[in-house]
């Protein structure tokens, strides 16, 4: 009995190990091929299918220098951090807000912080448009940051909410006895609390605007402004298209994300496995 249970357990482990191995290599495939494809001289991509390249060069990473796409990944870093900061701290702050403090209607307000999403974003175009060229923002990195924590502030939200219900409210209330200031506690006892979820709010919202094209493409009018994603679109050509530029510049913007995901992948899921618990 023993053995065939044991013979079972084989069979599952591997089963198991089988499923995880074709899973990462139908997702990490598509990243191995840009890789090899930004290695591969121009002629060798138009001979056929390769999975190991047979000559390999630089060139395409030089030529991507020489267009100034790192400025376009400077652009990205710079709206990526703001947006970061911003929701970030706005989130931390709402989330406490509806957590601590009682005021009519913040039971709703905690259940309805999501439906914001219900709504195409496509329909705030055209008014933010607006409100941008009214008030002289268009190109500016700020008007991009300002409208990617919009988008990530209900998410984050909805993440920190539930990792300051873990908190509990004694260590707050300990801090105050012992002559700290509502604020005080926050920052002593709360943050360092919270950190995980901060973390893993920060993370999306970091992701979600490194990749945001739509809102960068309409609002960043410059060319010198223009973020990852809209500056990829521009390497698209009407009747030829540069596969091992697109190749290069794609890997070195997915560089800065992945690794960042990579470092932080356990917190953000984390904080969706608690945020979860929030509705």
């Amino acid at each position: 009995m023993s053995s065939r249970y044991s013979t079972y357990r084989r069979v599952a482990e591997g089963m198991r190990y089988t499923l995880i191995a074709t899973v990462l290599v139908v997702f990490l495939f598509p990243f191995y091929w840009m890789l090899k494809t930004s290695f591969e001289p121009t002629n060798v991509i138009y001979q056929g299918v390769h999975l190991i390249p047979p000559k390999m060069t630089f060139d395409h990473y030089q030529r991507a220098l020489e267009i100034e796409f790192v400025g376009a990944v400077w652009n990205s870093l710079i709206v990526a951090i703001g947006t970061t900061l911003l929701t970030t701290a706005v989130a931390l702050l709402g989330a406490y807000s509806i957590l601590r403090f009682m005021y009519p209607g913040r039971q709703k307000a905690a259940k309805l912080v999501l439906l914001t999403y219900m709504f195409p974003h496509v329909a705030l175009m055209v008014p933010l448009y607006q409100l941008a060229a009214d008030f002289g923002m268009l190109g500016h990195p700020v008007t991009l940051i300002l409208v990617h924590s919009m988008l990530a502030l209900p998410f984050c939200m909805w993440i920190l909410q539930a990792f300051l219900e873990d908190i509990p409210r004694e260590l707050e209330e300990a801090a105050l006895v012992e002559g700290a200031s509502q604020f005080g506690a926050f920052l002593r006892i709360t943050i360092p609390q919270a950190m995980p979820g901060i973390i893993a709010a920060g993370t999306f919202a970091y992701i979600m605007s490194w990749g945001e094209y739509m809102f960068a493409y309409v609002l960043m009018t410059d060319s010198a402004s223009h973020t990852v994603p809209v500056a990829l679109q521009q390497l698209l050509g009407s009747y030829s298209i540069s596969w091992g530029l697109l190749a290069a510049v794609s890997v070195i913007a997915t560089i800065p994300v992945l690794a960042l995901f990579w470092l932080m992948a356990k917190y953000l899921g984390e904080g969706i496995a608690k945020g979860a618990g929030v509705v």
